[in-house]
């Protein structure tokens, strides 16, 4: 990738630049060399480091659910009523579109090699593990009476399927911010789309404070938050993935836990 400056020799750094090139190309045509060679190190290196290809996507996936789960855990101690919390990792969802954006690529879109081979019982727990959480949120919410769904476990497959299925369609430069989308996507869940009088400021409240708690959130940095005008988000259709993806996306997502 002409560009790109050389990086410091480390694991972290590896194994950004592998994300970037999975993110870029996809993961059949990225190659440890390409990767080493952007870095200035030998392919030796990387090898001795991680072995092989396929342990680098796992430790690519084995981060970034770490993240996930970073703020997961900031939500739940920092809001405490189910619907915050609910807004809360909705956005976090979103959020990593733009601000972990290679390895959401490389772990949405390459989903569906994790279901074969070694890696395919550690990346169903961690899948399952962070669906049991947003499964938890809403069944609080039933129990108190402020979150109506017959189905909770559905009702979350919903949420996972309506913001992992963004990388098909989002762009960082695009006319939205990933906090415009965030908002007109918890409205659509919490409200629905039948208008309900005075329903809106109040929502809008709920969400703005579930955003900032996100921002807060460990491993999170001012550089996270775009200004009031940053775009973000562009009108791929989203049974088009390649459209607008200089990449070219090449794998078929499962609308799952990230």
């Amino acid at each position: 990738m002409p560009g790109r400056g050389p990086r410091a020799s480390s694991r972290d750094a590896i194994l950004r630049v592998f994300a970037e090139h999975v993110a870029d190309r996809g993961y059949a045509d990225t190659s440890l060399g390409d990767v080493a060679a952007e870095l200035n190190l030998s392919k030796g290196t990387i090898v001795h480091h991680f072995g092989n290809k396929e342990t680098l996507l796992r430790e690519v996936h084995v981060a970034y659910f770490a993240r996930r789960f970073a703020e997961a855990d900031f939500v739940h101690v920092h809001l405490a009523d189910p619907v915050s919390r609910l807004v809360a990792m909705i956005y976090a969802l979103l959020a990593a579109h733009r601000d972990d954006r290679a390895a959401s690529l490389a772990c949405l879109r390459e989903l569906v090699r994790y279901f074969d081979g070694d890696l395919t019982d550690y990346v169903r727990k961690q899948r399952v593990r962070y669906t049991e959480i947003v499964v938890d949120i809403l069944r609080a919410g039933v129990e108190q009476g402020l979150l109506r769904t017959p189905d909770p476990q559905m009702t979350a497959l919903q949420v996972f399927g309506m913001c992992n299925y963004a990388w098909t369609w989002y762009r960082p430069d695009g006319p939205q911010t990933v906090e415009d989308i965030a908002r007109l996507f918890a409205h659509d869940i919490l409200a629905g789309l039948v208008p309900r009088p005075g329903a809106d400021p109040e929502l809008d409240e709920l969400v703005s404070a579930a955003i900032e708690t996100v921002r807060r959130a460990p491993g999170r940095s001012a550089s996270d938050d775009p200004g009031p005008d940053h775009p973000a988000s562009g009108h791929g259709a989203p049974d088009d993935p390649t459209s607008e993806n200089p990449g070219g996306d090449r794998a078929e997502p499962v609308p799952t836990a990230p």
